[in-house]
């Protein structure tokens, strides 16, 4: 009896375990889409949770740094984080999702400074290039690997767009940031809109899941994508990218 007891035990624990769907995060915000440690949703947070509901599986969510959250993934201690194929930075094999929202990024500058000069095209172009921990900028990575541009990092938008506001020599800094992001701020620190952003984009990419290469992964990553594809194809995915904008 006690044997039989155990094994059901298992049963049962595997069973749970089997359900859940474990999601590495930012811990700090990306609007507007996401939202870390807070009630409100932001569109992936949003989607997620229309797909836990669908789907059956439980949302774990883990909030960490965005290498941290790479690492996760690759050592399959997650099963999926938030990234886009275009963004991926080694040659390691993941399994993707559909696109979820586009990310277009731009050039934000002081108020006298002009975004264009700081374009990757343009050869007299010198500066300070302001970006984030642990992600790439694929206009301007030869550009700083040749010491055309020194790269400054940041931890995350908001310390970034203080940096820039405040700092000195603003002439020679800009940063480059999601155009949605970046307007999101500007809603809730007023004083950003003294800043500068550029009319032209330097990247432009899907935000995405990228999933664990495993046969869990693989899982979940169909079944995302399977909703994903309902929620496009009934117009339920524009309505929600519609509320954040």
């Amino acid at each position: 009896m006690k044997q039989i007891f155990v094994i059901l035990l298992l049963l049962i624990s595997n069973q749970a375990f089997s359900d859940t769907f474990r999601v590495a995060l930012p811990d700090e915000d990306y609007p507007p889409f996401h939202f870390s440690g807070s009630d409100r949703k932001g569109i992936l947070n949003h989607v997620l949770s229309r797909f836990s509901t669908e789907s059956g599986y439980e949302i774990e969510y883990v909030y960490v740094p965005e290498m941290r959250s790479a690492k996760l993934v690759h050592n399959n201690d997650v099963d999926a984080r938030m990234e886009s194929e275009i963004w991926q930075v080694d040659n390691r094999q993941y399994y993707w999702s559909d696109g979820i929202a586009p990310v277009e990024d731009a050039v934000i500058v002081g108020s006298d400074v002009d975004p264009d000069i700081f374009q990757a095209k343009n050869k007299s172009a010198s500066g300070v290039l302001l970006g984030r921990y642990g992600y790439i900028y694929p206009q301007y990575e030869s550009l700083v690997k040749n010491k055309i541009f020194h790269r400054e990092n940041f931890y995350s938008d908001l310390t970034m767009l203080q940096s820039l506001q405040s700092g000195t020599l603003k002439s020679k800094r800009f940063a480059v940031m999601s155009r949605a992001v970046f307007n999101w701020y500007c809603i809730k620190y007023p004083e950003f809109k003294k800043l500068n952003i550029s009319d032209f984009n330097v990247g432009k990419a899907p935000l995405q899941l990228q999933f664990s290469y495993t046969s869990r992964g693989k899982a979940r990553a169909d079944a995302f994508n399977s909703f994903l594809k309902k929620l496009k194809d009934s117009g339920e995915l524009d309505r929600i990218i519609a509320r954040y904008q």
